[in-house]
């Protein structure tokens, strides 16, 4: 049987069901991965996480090489005519039977659909599986038999249905039969022009890399990250984050390797792993939102009554704000590092998406946006949630009158000003008392900007738009 393995969100091998199951059905299999600029656009990809994935591309395709399995590129306009794109080419190739692993948002799933029904009507053959989820999408359920809205008892339910044969993923590739087909690869025109300042060195492509560097964490860092995870300047987290959300790792390979020096223990034992195993569980708390509520992938709040919330629109502000200048050293730091690394300290993603939607009182959907535009580990469904959950519009949300003070906040996590200083170099020579906030004569000298709004007025002017929106 001759197999074709579509590649979306996942360009590894190792622990991917769909080119597993592929192997062992097919005694030759070809392998598709069908990019379109447009739909990278309008789903707000970041430039720098364009890159990544063409170089993740070039490694698949060595890796898939040495089992004489040839990778194709194909041009698209977008989802729509992906069906299309899937059925000639079974129909070209002769091929029997397709595989790929599903993704979530509500594009996603429509297209996946509309593929699903184009196969079936053809009568081809086909299998799909979920590889980004330890539990299939909304089997996780509250005893009254509704999707769970509040991490914690999800979390819990989450423990209690899990077992270690669900981390099963061990599999020794062999090679299938050679084909006629020929990787395209370094043929392609990806049409790709890179905008971004990010330094790439940081993230090396490759599930090989991946797996290095979590096996580095794993023995060196993890068993500090309840005490470091917060500190910005500490390279206390693990930096995977890019690799999960463009599925050059799993999530599976990420908790069993955590477990295995853990005893096998989930939530009991070492503080660090089982924090950093919640992490990941995180991850699938917010796929199964976005799963059981299609509405937090169109663009809606969580929360209706939040629909109400009359947001402001500055454009100065806006600009302060996404350049770094907001007069804020721990806001602007934070942008900073997004634009030099396309990543930013989670700790940090909070605070700052707090002060743009409560203290900035701008719509929570600017900020998703901009963070998917420059974040190379851009995950919608964690992007949002974490928007969500700042501005208080979301599932388990913070309550609308929990603000985070920039100042309390870098003071309690970058005590010393290092992050602030490596970031910021106006500011690097001023002194740690300082820091936090210059004075006015030091903001001159150093031409650093004041600070673009009151904290305290800002404050009660956002608790006033919740409680005008939910009254």
């Amino acid at each position: 049987m001759k197999g074709l393995i579509w590649f979306r969100n996942d360009l590894r091998m190792d622990d991917n069901p769909a080119l597993r199951n592929a192997c062992i059905e097919c005694e030759e299999v070809q392998a598709i991965y069908i990019f379109s600029s447009r739909q990278n656009n309008l789903h707000n990809e970041a430039n720098c996480k364009i890159e990544f994935l063409i170089e993740n591309l070039k490694i698949l395709d060595q890796d898939l090489s040495k089992i004489n399995i040839p990778l194709t590129i194909i041009d698209s306009t977008g989802f729509k005519d992906n069906k299309d794109i899937i059925l000639n080419l079974i129909k070209d190739r002769s091929i029997n039977k397709v595989f790929w692993n599903n993704q979530f948002g509500n594009d996603e799933q429509n297209r996946d659909d509309n593929v699903t029904r184009s196969l079936k009507k053809n009568d081809i053959e086909f299998s799909s599986y979920h590889e980004k989820v330890i539990f299939s999408p909304g089997s996780i359920r509250t005893a009254e038999d509704k999707p769970y809205s509040v991490f914690t008892p999800f979390k819990k339910k989450w423990i209690e249905n899990f077992n270690l044969d669900l981390l099963d993923i061990e599999f020794n590739y062999l090679s299938k039969k050679k084909t006629l087909i020929e990787s395209n690869i370094f043929d392609f025109k990806f049409k790709y022009k890179q905008n971004h300042s990010v330094d790439m060195s940081m993230w090396p492509p490759g599930e090989a890399h991946a797996k290095d560097r979590l096996k580095l964490y794993l023995s060196n860092k993890i068993l500090r990250y309840s005490q470091d995870r917060n500190d910005p300047i500490v390279d206390g987290t693990s930096r995977i984050s890019p690799y999960l959300a463009n599925g050059i790792i799993s999530p599976k390979r990420c908790i069993l390797e955590a477990l295995k020096i853990n005893n096998f223990e989930l939530d009991t034992g070492e503080k660090g792993i089982t924090k950093w195993i919640d992490e990941i569980i995180w991850r699938e708390f917010y796929k199964n939102i976005m799963f059981c509520f299609p509405k937090v992938s169109q663009n809606k709040p969580f929360q209706d009554y939040t629909n109400n919330i009359e947001w402001r629109y500055e454009e100065s502000e806006l600009d302060a704000w996404k350049n770094g200048n907001t007069g804020f050293p721990i806001i602007d730091s934070a942008m900073k590092q997004l634009k030099s690394e396309g990543w930013m300290h989670n700790r940090l993603r909070m605070v700052v998406a707090m002060f743009f939607t409560k203290n900035m009182l701008h719509d929570w959907r600017l900020g998703e946006e901009f963070f998917m535009q420059n974040l190379i580990d851009g995950d919608f469904s964690s992007n949002n949630g974490g928007w969500q959950w700042s501005s208080s519009t979301g599932t388990d949300a913070a309550p609308y009158f929990r603000i985070f003070n920039p100042l309390t906040q870098s003071k309690n996590f970058d005590t010393e000003g290092l992050f602030i200083k490596k970031h910021l170099k106006k500011l690097k020579d001023v002194d740690k008392k300082e820091i936090h906030d210059p004075l006015m004569e030091t903001r001159s000298n150093c031409n650093y900007p004041y600070q673009i709004l009151d904290l305290k007025e800002s404050r009660l002017r956002a608790i006033e738009a919740f409680n005008k929106a939910k009254n």
